[in-house]
């Protein structure tokens, strides 16, 4: 399968919006609005300019440099969107002569949003995370996508396990485990801005860069990694020991590894994410410690997307999910650990980053 053929492409176009216009149906709206990089790649492949879906058209504005660029897309008979060139002005002109009334916008910023709605005159704006909702969902594209991300991470971790060592400085292992992605056709450094890898008492801070720090014998490392490929991301992370630990810390490592498995043994199409989050939460609480970040996020064009498995989550897990499970357990002027997979729900879960151990 081509991951990048046109008519693959234009297909999953149409599907996504077909899929927001029964959400604009639902939502009682006549319209929806997007600005989002991310959003509006997702609805239009390209990650640029402004779109609006109706009922019936689809509309793109969008620069003239960029029009060029991506004419063969843009020009194709079978893509759904209308395009138009952006001009400053144009967009709130064209909603404000339209028969338009209540408009669905994106969680934007306040500041943003109250700017739109400063320019937008005698309509109703309802901001609403129905886009982020859908890309919740994943296509057998995605998958695939998201698939192919993972193993870039996976090969990335492999490096890491063989680079570490008593003397390498932290910002040694980091370039090495990022020159692998990039080698293996990662489309950027992890999460577009480097490898998060702590030793020592470092390893505590939960999202802590590289430092010029020598990695010391009998220590914990964490490293946590991702790639992109066609602009979907990977997010893995694995704590490596490095020479003997002692029997409390290596029982703490293992913990927080075999919680991790335990939570995604517990996955089922319908479970509620707080659900999954208060099982780790009892689970940490009960050794002394707690869980200070999330148990885990959606994963696609964006690192962090829904569902948030949190424990205010409103979130259920679905068939179709791709998140990430990541419990952890960080002790001051210690060390931390956390154990990261990528998972799949269809009929069970499926890890997609388990090869690198």
């Amino acid at each position: 399968m081509n991951l990048n053929s046109t008519d693959l492409v234009i297909s999953e176009i149409n599907k996504r919006i077909s899929d927001l216009r029964n959400k604009i149906e639902e939502l009682g709206l006549d319209a929806f609005l997007v600005f989002s990089s991310t959003n509006v790649r997702y609805l239009t492949s390209i990650g640029t300019g402004a779109a609006l879906i109706t009922g019936d058209d689809a509309i793109l504005w969008v620069r003239d440099l960029y029009r060029e660029i991506y004419a063969g897309l843009y020009s194709n008979e079978k893509y759904a969107f209308d395009i138009f060139d952006y001009e400053k002005g144009v967009i709130e002109s064209y909603i404000n002569n339209s028969d338009l009334e209540k408009i669905g916008i994106e969680n934007l910023r306040l500041s943003n949003y109250e700017k739109i709605r400063e320019k937008i005159l005698g309509k109703e704006l309802v901001r609403s995370d129905a886009i982020e909702q859908l890309r919740a969902m994943k296509s057998d594209l995605e998958i695939n996508l998201l698939k192919k991300s993972a193993e870039l991470s996976v090969k990335g971790m492999e490096t890491a396990y063989k680079i570490i060592k008593p003397g390498v400085r932290e910002i040694d292992a980091a370039a090495e485990i990022e020159y692998r992605l990039r080698k293996d056709g990662s489309e950027s450094p992890p999460f577009g801005q480097g490898a998060l890898l702590s030793s020592g008492e470092r390893s505590a801070d939960i999202h802590a860069f590289p430092t010029e720090n020598r990695i010391e014998n009998n220590s914990i490392v964490i490293v946590d990694i991702g790639a992109r490929f066609l602009g979907y991301y990977s997010d893995m992370t694995r704590t490596i020991p490095v020479g003997s630990l002692n029997t409390n810390d290596r029982e703490i490592v293992e913990f927080v590894r075999n919680l991790e498995l335990e939570c995604i043994d517990m996955l089922y199409d319908g479970i509620e994410a707080r659900e999954i989050y208060e099982f780790a939460e009892k689970r940490i609480n009960a050794r002394g410690f707690r869980l200070y970040h999330p148990l885990g996020h959606g994963i696609g064009l964006d690192v962090h997307e829904l569902p948030s498995l949190s424990r205010d989550s409103e979130d259920s897990l679905k068939n179709g999910m791709v998140f990430t499970i990541e419990p952890g357990v960080y002790i001051p002027r210690k060390f931390g650990v956390r154990f990261e997979d990528m998972v799949l729900l269809r009929k069970k879960a499926k890890i997609l980053t388990n090869k690198s151990e």
